[in-house]
């Protein structure tokens, strides 16, 4: 085995295509080849009567996730992969990204697939980037493959061959791991591996609203980049509960408690004593502008995502040195004409921490949240017979919630995103019915409870 890297270019991933097979390739990528696949699968379920089946391909084996597309693996031991998707500076163009060429090495290990040679940017000069180097993958495997020759569909095994085809070769379950810093709430709705699976449960499905969606997304864009991880597929929250009971037979086995208290020992007293008072500061005289997302039919400008917060008086802190986002700022400017700018940089933490505890400084996304819901429901009492307590039980399964009392915010952030997508239903609600979107919103209501 070699593991030579060399630099990457176009006609290095054509000879690859032509000559080799790519186990990683997205073969759903086009929309009529997720379309086919759907339903593919619902004749099949029906015509064996079963419940869960997957969706397979007979090429790509690691079929990559949308995170993680800058790494594309051969048969014939290639290994490919580009620049992080990410909004470099100037003066930082190209990143080794070596811990995260760890992670695929590991698993393809796990997967008995050796890696006999590596092609990537190997200085500033030739950096390959991440839109051009997916667009290419892209453009080589809709040349190369048909998807109607491609995917097939089988049963889902029986959980105990589930549980032990996860756990074959070593593989270590990240989401329960004592070496991995992840959140312990996310063990309640996925799973993720070592050798890049991710199981998400059948329960978190977007159906109606973002309630449960929300969860999946906020980790993929908090956790996954950093992670060797394939595309998600779902399964029944009885084989998820089954794969964290397994896991607690290994050594490498951390409870949901001593996860927590690892992340709360991440930062020490003195630290938060001295994070708490900057924040303190921040909001003195001033008040933060980003409360909720300022562009809501994008997730670009989202505080979540981007990483940072928009003061009254101009001062935007950030995670990311963000003055030099050509993009960003062109935005910023878009959404608050009115401020001259200055930017500081801040932590991670702090930033977090910050919108943690905004609500103690004005008012906060959750009750802007729980408003919005409130005066949909005092219109919808006026439209129709229901009572107080019927109109706030039906606007919060419009919403994606089961009634009123079901609904749990678990933060600023969660918020804001369910204030987007009740702001994104009503926008569609009036594409149907623009004089009176929440009409439209009730009758669609009442035609899926037939």
């Amino acid at each position: 085995m070699t593991n030579t890297q060399t630099s990457l270019n176009y006609e290095i991933i054509e000879q690859l295509f032509q000559n080799s097979v790519c186990l990683t390739y997205n073969p759903l990528e086009p929309t009529s080849a997720w379309q086919y696949a759907r339903e593919l699968q619902r004749n099949f379920e029906k015509k064996h009567n079963l419940k869960y089946s997957c969706i397979r391909s007979k090429f790509a084996k690691m079929r990559q996730g949308q995170y993680n597309a800058r790494f594309h693996y051969f048969a014939d031991g290639t290994l490919v992969h580009c620049a992080e998707p990410q909004s470099f500076s100037e003066n930082e163009m190209y990143r080794h990204g070596s811990e995260d060429l760890e992670r695929i090495m590991t698993a393809l290990k796990i997967r008995n697939y050796p890696v006999n040679k590596i092609y990537g940017p190997q200085n500033q000069m030739d950096v390959f980037y991440y839109s051009d180097f997916l667009r290419y993958i892209s453009t080589q495997s809709l040349l190369k493959y048909s998807y109607t020759e491609d995917l097939y569909v089988e049963p889902l095994p029986n959980k105990e061959d589930f549980v032990r085809d996860c756990y074959a070769n070593g593989n270590i379950l990240l989401t329960a791991s004592k070496d991995e810093l992840l959140p312990p709430h996310c063990r309640e709705f996925m799973a993720l591996f070592a050798d890049g699976r991710y199981y998400i449960s059948e329960e978190y499905r977007n159906h109606l609203g973002a309630k449960n969606y929300s969860k999946i997304s906020r980790f993929d864009a908090d956790y996954l980049l950093h992670y060797c991880v394939m595309a998600e597929e779902y399964i029944p929250q009885d084989y998820l509960n089954a794969l964290y009971k397994e896991a607690e037979k290994y050594e490498w086995f951390a409870s949901i408690t001593d996860t927590a208290s690892k992340l709360q020992k991440h930062m020490n007293t003195d630290d938060l004593i001295k994070m708490n008072k900057y924040i303190d500061n921040l909001f003195l005289k001033r008040t933060c502008l980003t409360v909720v997302n300022p562009d809501i039919g994008s997730s670009f400008m989202s505080p979540d995502f981007q990483q940072y917060a928009v003061f009254s008086d101009g001062l935007v802190v950030a995670v990311y040195n963000n003055e030099n986002d050509k993009p960003f700022v062109k935005s910023l400017k878009k959404y608050f004409p009115d401020l001259n700018f200055r930017f500081e940089k801040i932590s991670k933490e702090y930033l977090e921490q910050l919108y943690r505890r905004l609500p103690e400084f004005q008012k906060g996304a959750t009750t802007i949240y729980i408003e919005m819901l409130k005066q949909k429901a005092r219109k919808l009492k006026r439209m129709t017979d229901l009572t107080h307590i019927e109109a706030l039980d039906v606007v919060a399964n419009i919403a994606g919630w089961q009634n009123w009392r079901a609904i749990k915010i678990e933060d600023e952030a969660h918020a804001r995103e369910l204030i987007d997508a009740e702001k994104w239903r009503k926008n569609m609600a009036a594409e149907f019915n623009a004089e009176n979107p929440l009409a439209e919103e009730y009758r669609r209501y009442l035609k899926h409870r037939q």
